[in-house]
């Protein structure tokens, strides 16, 4: 059996795999705690996001995208895993990771969670709930000031539980 060979000159270095990981996983915690203009904000003027719920081109069409995903977030945490990262043609840095959303609290009640964070919430409806599975893969260049953006957005092989999903 041979074994793929990983393509060293596509790897980067220790700090930039380290930023850019960090800075997806910061992206989804903004996306847990919905602070869309911080996570608008991290994204280039002409991102474009493939999604499963479909395609936006450009930041315009990303927040119309996001206010419209906006009711399914409340009370859904997301755990990213796996990360692996390359560099790409141009310097751009890719970050490939699987992500599992876990439903914690009904959307009505996710307000709870700002109000009361050090409360335990508990629910007769069997929460935390795994709601959500996805391979995200986010395209990452550097801008003028040296800080990460997200060029390109890819969410595929979801599959998701219906039942839990508000």
């Amino acid at each position: 059996m041979t074994v793929p060979q990983t393509n060293l000159s596509t790897v980067p270095d220790a700090q930039t795999a380290f930023e850019a990981v960090n800075f997806v996983n910061r992206i989804n915690f903004y996306f847990d705690r919905w602070e869309a203009d911080t996570l608008l904000a991290s994204f280039t003027d002409d991102v474009i996001v493939d999604h499963p719920l479909g395609r936006s081109v450009g930041k315009p069409a990303l927040a119309e995208f996001l206010k419209a995903y906006e009711p399914i977030t409340h009370g859904v945490r997301r755990h990213n895993a796996n990360h692996v990262v390359d560099v790409v043609d141009g310097g751009d840095v890719k970050v490939t990771y699987y992500i599992l959303l876990v439903r914690i609290a009904p959307s009505s009640e996710a307000a709870a969670l700002k109000d009361n964070p050090m409360s335990i919430m508990e629910y007769d409806e069997h929460f935390p709930k795994l709601i959500s599975y996805a391979q995200v893969t986010d395209t990452l260049t550097r801008v003028g000031n040296g800080q990460w953006k997200v060029r390109h957005k890819r969410v595929e092989n979801v599959a998701e539980d219906r039942i839990h999903h508000f």
